[in-house]
């Protein structure tokens, strides 16, 4: 068996110290010191630089959103006052219908809206005893209301296509149950085809409700 040096252990090369990170005081020293040994004109350089890249900082940072807010108070502000004057304008057969009516309901979230449109129909088809009615929804056009996406969501026509048959004398019933059906904010569309076989009426409308967007406000 070979018999190791003694001093083997004493003989390995050692690994390199790490080289400790400086303060950061000795650096900001460092750098002033640096500083101070350029000439004036250099400094007054390097002062001009740092000033300008502090202006587009701040400038990105804060006045750009300080703007952007400030603007966006605007628009409120001036939503807010074409409101207010609307009521000033209301005409007293609007305010009668008002009173005779009752107030409108604010438009709900679409996710259950579209649920309650179709719960809303069926309502009155029970009723009615209307069966075996087509029914399609889709989305329509945009509530065009500047002021309804700016101060909040924007409110989106929520339609449904119903194809169904009855009476001639149910039909006028048929169709005030879902007029004045709370979940229902009108029909804008009403096609009838007189069925000659069983004397009934094939009525193919599009009933309406108001839902607010899902794509919160402004969006779309």
């Amino acid at each position: 068996m070979t018999n190791l040096p003694a001093n083997l252990e004493s003989n390995a090369p050692s690994s390199a110290p790490k080289a400790s990170r400086r303060p950061l005081r000795s650096q900001v020293a460092d750098l002033r010191m640096r500083y101070d040994s350029l000439p004036r004109r250099q400094q007054w350089l390097v002062v001009a630089v740092l000033v300008v890249i502090a202006w587009f900082a701040v400038d990105e940072l804060l006045w750009s959103r300080a703007r952007e807010w400030s603007s966006e108070s605007g628009r409120i502000e001036a939503a807010l006052d074409r409101g207010a004057k609307r009521s000033s304008t209301v005409s007293a057969d609007l305010r009668r219908s008002v009173a005779t009516f009752g107030p409108v309901a604010p438009p709900g979230p679409a996710a259950p809206g579209r649920e309650d449109l179709a719960r809303a129909i069926d309502e009155v088809a029970r009723k009615h005893k209307v069966a075996g009615y087509s029914y399609e929804a889709r989305t329509g056009q945009r509530v065009k209301d500047t002021d309804a996406s700016i101060l909040g969501s924007s409110i989106d026509r929520m339609q449904a296509e119903v194809k169904f048959e009855t009476t001639a004398d149910e039909l006028p019933k048929f169709i005030a149950d879902l007029e004045s059906h709370p979940m229902i904010d009108g029909i804008t569309s009403l096609r009838l085809q007189k069925n000659e076989q069983n004397r009934k009426v094939i009525v193919q409308a599009t009933i309406e409700t108001w839902v607010i967007s899902a794509g919160g406000r402004g969006a779309r």
